[in-house]
Protein backbone atom coordinates (compact mmCIF):
# COMPACT_ATOMS: atom_id res chain seq x y z
CA UNK A 1 0.00 0.00 0.00
CA UNK A 2 1.41 3.80 -0.67
CA UNK A 3 2.18 5.73 2.03
CA UNK A 4 -0.53 7.20 3.83
CA UNK A 5 -1.62 10.83 3.01
CA UNK A 6 -1.58 12.70 6.43
CA UNK A 7 -3.63 15.60 7.48
CA UNK A 8 -3.44 17.77 10.11
CA UNK A 9 -6.99 19.69 11.62
CA UNK A 10 -6.10 22.91 12.78
CA UNK A 11 -7.03 26.59 14.35
CA UNK A 12 -5.99 28.87 16.89
CA UNK A 13 -9.45 28.68 18.33
CA UNK A 14 -11.81 25.91 20.10
CA UNK A 15 -15.62 25.55 19.26
CA UNK A 16 -14.76 26.08 15.27
CA UNK A 17 -15.53 22.37 14.41
CA UNK A 18 -12.26 21.44 14.47
CA UNK A 19 -12.77 18.00 15.89
CA UNK A 20 -16.51 17.42 14.46
CA UNK A 21 -14.88 17.80 11.17
CA UNK A 22 -12.23 15.33 11.44
CA UNK A 23 -14.16 12.69 13.15
CA UNK A 24 -16.75 12.99 10.07
CA UNK A 25 -14.50 13.23 7.39
CA UNK A 26 -12.62 10.24 9.06
CA UNK A 27 -15.80 8.40 9.27
CA UNK A 28 -16.95 9.46 5.35
CA UNK A 29 -13.66 8.15 3.61
CA UNK A 30 -13.94 4.65 5.71
CA UNK A 31 -17.59 4.04 5.54
CA UNK A 32 -18.50 5.81 2.30
CA UNK A 33 -15.30 5.08 0.48
CA UNK A 34 -14.06 2.33 2.13
CA UNK A 35 -10.61 4.08 2.78
CA UNK A 36 -8.79 2.74 5.25
CA UNK A 37 -8.48 5.31 7.73
CA UNK A 38 -6.69 6.34 11.11
CA UNK A 39 -7.77 9.09 13.44
CA UNK A 40 -5.32 10.13 16.27
CA UNK A 41 -6.23 12.72 18.90
CA UNK A 42 -3.69 14.83 20.03
CA UNK A 43 -5.63 17.10 21.98
CA UNK A 44 -5.60 17.16 25.98
CA UNK A 45 -9.14 17.58 25.48
CA UNK A 46 -9.76 14.32 24.13
CA UNK A 47 -13.08 15.28 22.54
CA UNK A 48 -12.44 13.11 19.11
CA UNK A 49 -11.56 10.45 21.80
CA UNK A 50 -14.69 10.93 23.55
CA UNK A 51 -16.86 10.87 19.89
CA UNK A 52 -15.72 7.91 19.01
CA UNK A 53 -16.54 5.85 22.21
CA UNK A 54 -18.10 6.59 25.35
CA UNK A 55 -15.69 7.17 28.87
CA UNK A 56 -15.44 3.64 29.50
CA UNK A 57 -14.66 1.52 26.83
CA UNK A 58 -11.80 4.57 26.95
CA UNK A 59 -10.66 3.73 30.40
CA UNK A 60 -10.74 0.04 29.31
CA UNK A 61 -8.40 0.44 26.16
CA UNK A 62 -6.32 2.90 27.91
CA UNK A 63 -5.30 0.25 30.93
CA UNK A 64 -4.78 -2.44 28.90
CA UNK A 65 -2.98 -0.89 25.72
CA UNK A 66 -2.40 2.94 26.28
CA UNK A 67 -2.82 5.94 24.72
CA UNK A 68 -0.88 8.80 22.90
CA UNK A 69 0.86 9.09 25.58
CA UNK A 70 2.90 5.83 26.08
CA UNK A 71 4.32 5.82 23.07
CA UNK A 72 5.60 9.57 23.89
CA UNK A 73 6.85 8.48 27.02
CA UNK A 74 8.73 6.01 25.33
CA UNK A 75 10.27 8.32 22.56
CA UNK A 76 11.04 10.50 25.58
CA UNK A 77 12.97 7.76 27.28
CA UNK A 78 14.65 6.77 23.73
CA UNK A 79 13.35 3.66 23.91
CA UNK A 80 11.61 1.43 21.27
CA UNK A 81 8.29 3.22 20.15
CA UNK A 82 5.47 0.54 19.57
CA UNK A 83 2.72 2.97 17.81
CA UNK A 84 0.63 -0.36 16.79
CA UNK A 85 -0.19 -1.02 20.11
CA UNK A 86 -1.85 2.41 20.85
CA UNK A 87 -4.35 1.87 17.62
CA UNK A 88 -7.31 0.76 18.71
CA UNK A 89 -9.54 -1.49 15.99
CA UNK A 90 -13.06 0.36 14.84
CA UNK A 91 -14.00 2.11 18.34
CA UNK A 92 -16.95 3.59 17.01
CA UNK A 93 -20.44 1.41 17.24
CA UNK A 94 -23.75 2.14 14.83
CA UNK A 95 -27.15 1.66 15.82
CA UNK A 96 -26.88 -1.89 14.34
CA UNK A 97 -24.21 -2.83 16.71
CA UNK A 98 -21.87 -2.80 14.12
CA UNK A 99 -18.10 -0.92 13.61
CA UNK A 100 -17.28 1.24 11.48
CA UNK A 101 -14.56 -0.88 9.49
CA UNK A 102 -11.49 0.84 8.49
CA UNK A 103 -11.83 3.52 11.06
CA UNK A 104 -9.15 3.06 13.31
CA UNK A 105 -8.23 5.47 16.72
CA UNK A 106 -4.92 6.48 18.44
CA UNK A 107 -6.69 7.91 21.65
CA UNK A 108 -5.44 10.78 23.80
CA UNK A 109 -5.20 11.02 27.33
CA UNK A 110 -7.35 13.84 29.61
CA UNK A 111 -4.10 13.33 32.05
CA UNK A 112 -1.99 15.34 29.65
CA UNK A 113 -4.79 18.38 29.93
CA UNK A 114 -2.18 21.33 30.69
CA UNK A 115 0.91 19.21 30.18
CA UNK A 116 3.45 19.99 27.20
CA UNK A 117 5.83 18.10 24.98
CA UNK A 118 8.97 18.59 25.90
CA UNK A 119 8.75 19.34 29.82
CA UNK A 120 10.95 16.21 30.43
CA UNK A 121 14.09 18.28 28.64
CA UNK A 122 13.50 16.17 25.73
CA UNK A 123 12.60 19.56 23.91
CA UNK A 124 14.09 23.22 23.48
CA UNK A 125 12.84 26.19 22.36
CA UNK A 126 14.81 27.49 19.03
CA UNK A 127 18.06 29.34 20.58
CA UNK A 128 17.91 33.03 19.57
CA UNK A 129 21.52 33.44 21.41
CA UNK A 130 24.13 31.50 21.26
CA UNK A 131 22.56 28.69 19.27
CA UNK A 132 24.71 25.04 19.96
CA UNK A 133 24.76 21.51 18.45
CA UNK A 134 22.76 20.62 21.51
CA UNK A 135 19.86 23.41 21.27
CA UNK A 136 19.27 22.41 17.68
CA UNK A 137 18.95 19.10 17.81
CA UNK A 138 16.68 19.36 20.82
CA UNK A 139 14.71 21.74 18.93
CA UNK A 140 14.19 19.66 16.03
CA UNK A 141 13.75 16.43 18.19
CA UNK A 142 10.96 17.55 20.33
CA UNK A 143 9.04 18.38 17.17
CA UNK A 144 9.83 14.99 15.33
CA UNK A 145 7.69 12.93 17.62
CA UNK A 146 4.63 12.39 15.79
CA UNK A 147 6.61 12.02 12.39
CA UNK A 148 8.75 9.16 13.15
CA UNK A 149 5.80 7.12 15.70
CA UNK A 150 3.91 7.18 12.27
CA UNK A 151 6.42 5.81 10.28
CA UNK A 152 5.68 2.69 11.81
CA UNK A 153 2.03 2.29 10.22
CA UNK A 154 1.75 5.11 7.63
CA UNK A 155 1.38 2.03 4.74
CA UNK A 156 -1.15 0.63 6.22
CA UNK A 157 -3.99 3.24 5.87
CA UNK A 158 -4.73 5.32 3.24
CA UNK A 159 -5.55 8.42 5.06
CA UNK A 160 -4.23 9.18 8.56
CA UNK A 161 -5.94 12.39 10.34
CA UNK A 162 -4.80 14.58 13.04
CA UNK A 163 -6.81 16.28 15.62
CA UNK A 164 -4.97 19.11 16.96
CA UNK A 165 -5.42 21.37 20.35
CA UNK A 166 -6.02 25.00 19.40
CA UNK A 167 -2.91 26.81 19.80
CA UNK A 168 0.11 26.28 17.96
CA UNK A 169 2.69 24.57 21.05
CA UNK A 170 4.78 21.56 20.65
CA UNK A 171 1.77 18.65 19.63
CA UNK A 172 0.47 20.88 17.06
CA UNK A 173 3.99 21.27 16.01
CA UNK A 174 4.71 17.66 16.09
CA UNK A 175 1.56 17.26 14.02
CA UNK A 176 2.31 19.61 11.36
CA UNK A 177 6.25 18.23 10.63
CA UNK A 178 4.33 14.93 10.21
CA UNK A 179 1.87 15.77 7.86
CA UNK A 180 1.47 16.35 3.83
CA UNK A 181 -0.72 18.84 4.76
CA UNK A 182 -3.25 20.77 7.10
CA UNK A 183 -6.53 21.95 7.17
CA UNK A 184 -8.31 25.00 9.09
CA UNK A 185 -11.73 25.08 10.18
CA UNK A 186 -13.19 28.09 10.73
CA UNK A 187 -16.69 29.61 11.63
CA UNK A 188 -17.06 32.66 8.96
CA UNK A 189 -17.59 35.93 11.39
CA UNK A 190 -15.30 38.30 12.75
CA UNK A 191 -13.65 36.85 15.78
CA UNK A 192 -13.36 33.16 14.40
CA UNK A 193 -11.97 34.28 10.49
CA UNK A 194 -9.24 37.37 12.36
CA UNK A 195 -6.78 35.07 13.35
CA UNK A 196 -6.29 33.40 10.27
CA UNK A 197 -3.27 35.54 8.49
CA UNK A 198 -1.79 35.76 12.19
CA UNK A 199 -2.06 31.75 11.79
CA UNK A 200 -0.64 31.36 8.71
CA UNK A 201 2.39 33.71 9.44
CA UNK A 202 3.11 31.97 12.75
CA UNK A 203 2.91 28.82 10.89
CA UNK A 204 5.41 29.88 8.18
CA UNK A 205 7.83 31.17 10.97
CA UNK A 206 7.92 27.73 13.09
CA UNK A 207 9.17 26.41 9.20
CA UNK A 208 11.74 28.92 9.01
CA UNK A 209 13.39 27.99 12.04
CA UNK A 210 13.50 24.30 11.31
CA UNK A 211 15.08 25.01 8.15
CA UNK A 212 17.66 26.89 10.17
CA UNK A 213 18.17 24.09 12.87
CA UNK A 214 18.70 21.82 10.15
CA UNK A 215 21.11 24.56 8.53
CA UNK A 216 23.11 25.08 11.50
CA UNK A 217 23.50 21.01 12.07
CA UNK A 218 24.59 20.42 8.16
CA UNK A 219 21.91 18.34 7.48
CA UNK A 220 20.15 17.72 3.99
CA UNK A 221 18.25 20.92 3.14
CA UNK A 222 14.17 20.15 3.20
CA UNK A 223 14.92 16.76 5.62
CA UNK A 224 11.88 18.34 7.97
CA UNK A 225 9.79 21.08 6.64
CA UNK A 226 6.15 22.18 8.11
CA UNK A 227 3.07 21.04 6.39
CA UNK A 228 1.79 23.69 4.41
CA UNK A 229 -2.41 25.49 3.98
CA UNK A 230 -4.39 22.31 2.17
CA UNK A 231 -7.84 23.80 3.01
CA UNK A 232 -9.90 26.06 4.47
CA UNK A 233 -13.13 24.88 5.64
CA UNK A 234 -16.41 26.69 6.43
CA UNK A 235 -18.41 25.33 9.46
CA UNK A 236 -21.52 26.36 11.40
CA UNK A 237 -22.61 28.70 9.10
CA UNK A 238 -25.43 30.66 9.84
CA UNK A 239 -28.56 30.40 7.05
CA UNK A 240 -32.12 32.84 7.41
CA UNK A 241 -34.96 32.61 5.25
CA UNK A 242 -33.01 33.67 1.80
CA UNK A 243 -29.45 31.45 2.57
CA UNK A 244 -26.72 32.41 3.76
CA UNK A 245 -26.99 35.84 6.24
CA UNK A 246 -25.03 38.68 4.92
CA UNK A 247 -22.12 39.05 7.39
CA UNK A 248 -21.04 35.61 7.03
CA UNK A 249 -21.57 35.55 3.15
CA UNK A 250 -19.28 38.55 3.03
CA UNK A 251 -16.45 37.36 5.41
CA UNK A 252 -16.87 33.93 3.22
CA UNK A 253 -15.79 36.16 0.19
CA UNK A 254 -13.58 37.70 1.87
CA UNK A 255 -11.41 35.28 3.09
CA UNK A 256 -12.21 32.94 -0.19
CA UNK A 257 -10.03 36.36 -2.06
CA UNK A 258 -7.07 36.02 0.35
CA UNK A 259 -6.87 32.37 0.35
CA UNK A 260 -7.35 32.30 -3.50
CA UNK A 261 -7.81 28.43 -3.97
CA UNK A 262 -7.93 27.04 -0.75
CA UNK A 263 -11.45 27.70 0.61
CA UNK A 264 -13.84 23.97 0.12
CA UNK A 265 -16.81 25.03 -1.70
CA UNK A 266 -19.26 23.54 0.64
CA UNK A 267 -19.64 24.47 3.96
CA UNK A 268 -21.28 22.50 7.07
CA UNK A 269 -24.30 24.76 8.71
CA UNK A 270 -25.66 25.77 11.94
CA UNK A 271 -27.65 22.38 12.83
CA UNK A 272 -28.57 21.27 16.18
CA UNK A 273 -27.99 17.63 14.65
CA UNK A 274 -24.24 17.82 14.96
CA UNK A 275 -24.29 18.24 18.51
CA UNK A 276 -26.94 15.49 18.85
CA UNK A 277 -24.81 13.32 16.98
CA UNK A 278 -21.97 13.96 19.16
CA UNK A 279 -23.80 12.87 22.24
CA UNK A 280 -24.84 9.80 20.25
CA UNK A 281 -20.73 9.48 19.79
CA UNK A 282 -22.13 8.54 15.77
CA UNK A 283 -21.65 10.55 12.81
CA UNK A 284 -25.12 12.39 11.69
CA UNK A 285 -25.98 10.12 8.95
CA UNK A 286 -26.06 7.02 11.66
CA UNK A 287 -28.58 8.83 13.93
CA UNK A 288 -32.05 8.74 14.07
CA UNK A 289 -33.54 11.70 15.75
CA UNK A 290 -35.26 14.36 13.47
CA UNK A 291 -32.63 16.84 14.56
CA UNK A 292 -29.80 14.28 12.80
CA UNK A 293 -31.64 13.12 9.96
CA UNK A 294 -32.39 16.46 9.00
CA UNK A 295 -28.20 17.61 8.84
CA UNK A 296 -27.62 14.20 7.58
CA UNK A 297 -30.23 14.77 4.31
CA UNK A 298 -28.17 17.84 3.78
CA UNK A 299 -24.85 16.00 3.12
CA UNK A 300 -22.55 18.48 3.79
CA UNK A 301 -19.91 16.30 5.22
CA UNK A 302 -20.05 13.61 2.65
CA UNK A 303 -19.79 16.42 -0.10
CA UNK A 304 -16.81 17.83 2.14
CA UNK A 305 -14.75 14.64 2.20
CA UNK A 306 -15.44 14.15 -1.89
CA UNK A 307 -13.13 17.45 -1.94
CA UNK A 308 -11.50 16.42 0.21
CA UNK A 309 -10.55 13.23 -1.37
CA UNK A 310 -10.12 15.39 -4.45
CA UNK A 311 -7.60 17.34 -3.27
CA UNK A 312 -5.70 14.55 -1.55
CA UNK A 313 -5.53 11.61 -3.53
CA UNK A 314 -4.53 8.49 -2.13
CA UNK A 315 -2.37 7.11 -5.23
CA UNK A 316 -0.94 10.56 -6.07
CA UNK A 317 1.93 12.44 -4.50
CA UNK A 318 1.18 15.19 -2.12
CA UNK A 319 3.88 16.94 -1.55
CA UNK A 320 4.49 19.81 1.31
CA UNK A 321 2.72 22.67 -0.37
CA UNK A 322 -0.17 20.61 -0.89
CA UNK A 323 -0.48 19.95 -4.39
CA UNK A 324 -0.64 16.68 -6.18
Amino acid sequence: MPKAKIISVINYKGGVGKTTSAYHIGCSLAQHYHKKVLLIDIDPQTNLTFLCADHERWGRFKNEWGTIATIYRQFAARSAMKTRSVIWGSPVRLINGKNIAGLDLIPCDIELLGDELGLDGTSAPFPMRQPSAWTMEAFLRGRRFLLEALKQVENDYDYILIDCPPNLYLWTQNALLASDAYLVTTIPDHLSTIGLEILQGRINEINRRIEAAQVFLGKSFGLYSIAALGGIVFVKVREGANGVINLFQQKMSEIRRTFNGKCFPIYTTELVGYSEASEQRRPVWACGSPATRRAAETEQYQKITQIFLERFHHNGQVNKAGKV
